[in-house]
Parts: structure tokens; sequence; C-alpha cells
């Protein structure tokens, strides 16, 4: 006999699976309507969706919004604005990216494991064939998807920038040579496939979301298990992700060890990282030359985070002044700088500590460790809600399958849980 699975409202299960595809696909969408309607979509525009599906969400769970919640969210956000007084550099942005992770967590507790895999599947399969679209037909995907002239006017690209690789795809959507690409350059070419991402870097996310759930949960029949981890694989191929592939093993390793599951694990692992960061900047210390990208490879932006965060005073590690450089390409110094060390430290406690209530969702819980420990070192993507809703709302999901239907989220914020009655509980 399995554990009694919590049989969810339909409307819960509904409104959770929607918002996250609407999360993942609504940049595609916007794309789509800037290239053949000739819109010109700002970063505002953006910012409006995301905080229609945010408002949404929260309207979805609202039954689950503690007082606690609520006194965490409002003593964070009068501190920040606060500190944005002192510190003109302090985005406020990163309050919605703590809102992603909370609303979609929750709206995953209230659906099932079951249904977090059948939200992922669907997932999938927009993901595949849109990107064997942009793969084997790329002019015809850029007829449709001009996703340059879409990220120039939302700003993420300066329209001074040269468009060396002559095509419409992302600044980052080329090698720049056929050889320079890790997976199948002879086959693949130079081109780096985005699909509903729009950003290699976000598909390559999207393979570890993948596999980390693979790693975690034992749903369905295993060749579909073996199917999906085969189509997780093939994502980052496409996208060529080596911070994809490199994710994967150190998963797959941690996944075999014994304190896999610790939360002890949970809470040092992305610090032990950012200090082996910090040591290595201070060993490759260059006096008074600004932090800057030698080389953008994998090594190089290791070495950029490292010794950003070696260069930094006390200041910015308190949040208090900002970075001399711009943070945008090292995840922990966009952390560090607009949460301060200390806070930062708060949130990553309230996530390690929080007890799962079932062995699937502290698989999932490491794996998230590891997936946030590998990306702040590159940079700050994982927050984007392109993928992260998904991210959250899996492992949520993942937690939502226990004996009493409790949560554990409830079990931290002190809110009495309601009684089940039986016939909510089916027994698998």
């Amino acid at each position: 006999m399995q554990s009694a699975l919590v049989r969810p409202a339909s409307t819960s299960v509904i409104t959770g699976s929607r918002l996250v595809l609407a999360a993942a696909t609504f940049n595609m969408v916007l794309c789509f309507i800037s290239t053949r309607g000739g819109l010109h979509i700002s970063s505002a525009v953006v910012i409006l969706f995301e905080l229609v599906i945010l408002g949404a969400g929260i309207y979805a769970i609202r039954s689950r919004v503690t007082e606690r919640v609520v006194r965490i969210t409002a003593v964070t956000t009068m501190l920040l604005i606060g500190l944005k007084f002192v510190n003109p550099g302090l985005d406020l942005k990163i309050l919605h990216d703590l809102g992603i992770m909370y609303i979609f967590y929750e709206m995953g507790m209230l659906t099932s494991a079951h249904e977090g895999n059948r939200t992922l599947w669907i997932v999938m399969g927009i993901v595949l064939p849109i990107g064997l679209f942009e793969l084997l037909l790329p002019n015809q995907f850029g007829m449709i998807f001009d996703v340059w002239s879409y990220y120039v006017d939302k700003g993420v690209i300066a329209q001074t920038t040269v468009n060396y690789s002559d095509t419409n795809l992302f600044i980052s959507g080329n090698r720049g040579g056929a050889m320079s690409r890790t997976f199948f350059p002879g086959l693949f070419g130079s081109h780096r496939v985005s699909s509903i991402f729009l950003e290699p870097v976000s598909m390559g996310n999207f393979s570890v979301i993948v596999f980390a759930w693979c790693l975690s949960t034992k749903i369905g029949k295993l060749r579909s298990r073996i199917l999906l981890v085969a189509l997780g694989a093939f994502c980052f191929v496409l996208c060529d992700s080596r911070f994809a592939s490199a994710c994967w093993l150190v998963m797959l390793a941690l996944r075999m060890m014994p304190l896999h599951r610790s939360r002890f694990v949970v809470f040092c692992l992305p610090l032990l990282v950012m200090f082996a960061l910090l040591i290595n900047g201070s060993l490759h210390e260059l006096p008074g030359v600004v932090p800057t990208i030698m080389s953008d490879n994998f090594s190089g932006r290791l070495l950029f985070s490292g010794r950003l965060l070696d260069y930094w005073n006390l200041q910015q590690w308190l949040a208090l002044s900002p970075s001399q450089v711009y943070t945008a390409d090292t995840g922990y110094a966009y952390v560090v700088n607009n949460l301060s060390l200390p806070l930062a430290m708060f949130f990553l406690g309230i996530f390690a500590a929080l007890r799962p209530q079932t062995p699937e969702a502290a698989s999932m819980k490491a794996m998230i460790a590891v997936y946030m420990a590998a990306s702040l070192c590159i940079g700050a993507n994982m927050f984007t809600i392109k993928t992260a809703a998904l991210c959250w709302f899996l492992y949520g999901a993942a937690n939502a399958v226990s004996a009493d239907g409790s949560s554990a989220i409830k079990t931290f914020l002190g809110r009495r849980q309601r009684i089940i009655p039986r016939s909510a509980i089916t027994i698998q």
C-alpha cells in the first residue's frame, strides 16, 4: 500500500498547472505579438504580465497565507525599502523573486505529485516541438519570433549591440563557430536552441529541473521515467548547456550519498560554494583592478564571481552600499547585495529547516540546493519566472503527498491544519 494521497480540489489543480504554463510561455507569446503584430513590448509590459500571474497565484493560495507569512513579508519589505534609501543600487526586484518561490511552492502543495508530473510532461510537450522547429527551420522561426528585437525592446540587449551572428536569436543563441559547441558541433553547428524560453540558459535550467524531478520521484511506469530523463538530456544537448551537464553529474553524485536528504547539507551547500568562490577570487586577486569577465566561459564566469566577492567591502555584504561592479552575471553577488548576507541566510535557513513530509520532497529539496548553489555562481537566471515557477511548483507537488495531508510549511509558519475527512483521502 502506498502513501495516502490527498485529493486536491479540481480548481486548485487547474489553477496551479495553468499558471505554471502561463509563466513558462507568456514571453514567447509576447515575442510573437511583437514580431507579427509590430507592437513595441517594453519591460513594463512584461512586468505587468508577471504581476498578473503572481496576483492570480496569491488569490489561489489565499487560504494558505498565514499571519506569520504576512509579518515576515511586511518586515522584509520595509527593511529593503529602508535599505534602498541608503543603497540606491538595491534592486527591489528581489521581493518579486522571493514571491515566485513561495507562491508557486504553495500552489504545488495544493495539488499532488502526480499533477506535478503531468504538468512537467505538458511543458516538455511544448518545449520540444518548438525547439525542433527552431533548430530545423531557424529562418522561419525568426520570422515568427524575432527574439533579438524583443529583447532590445525590453532593454535587455542594448540597441548599439552588434549582432555578430546575424540572426534573430538571443545574443547567446550562437556559439560563434561550429567547433565551439560542446555537444555535437558537426550536427548542430553553432546554434543553441532556446525554444519557448527564448534564451539558451533557461532551456538548460529547464533540463536541470527535469532531472531533479526524475531523481526525486518514481511516478508512472519505468519506461516513461526513462523517456523523461532522455528528453531532459536532449534539451541540454539542444541548447548546448555546459552548466546543465555539470549540474546533472553533481545531482547524481549527491543523490547516491546517504546524506542527500540532510537539511544541514541543504543549508551549507550554497554557503560552501560561495565561500569557495570567495577563496578562489582572493587567490587570483588583482590589486587595483576592477573585476571583469576576462574569459566568457564557465571557468571565466566563476573567476569573475569570486573576484567580485573578494573585491567587496563590508558595506556591500550588508547591502548598505551598491556593488562597484554590476551583479547580473553573478547570482551570489546579486542576492547578497540586494538582501544583505544575514537576510539571505535567514531565507536560506527557512528553506532548509522546513521538514519535508515525503522522501520525494526531501530529495527534491537537495536537488534544488545543488541547482541553486551552481546556478548562482554564474548568474541570477534561476529567479526568472519562466523556469522558477515550474521548479517551485514541482517541489510543492512532491511535498503534497503525505499520510495525513499535512503541509510542512504550515508546521513552520504555525497554522493549525484543518482535519481532512476520510472522504477526501484516497488510498492508492
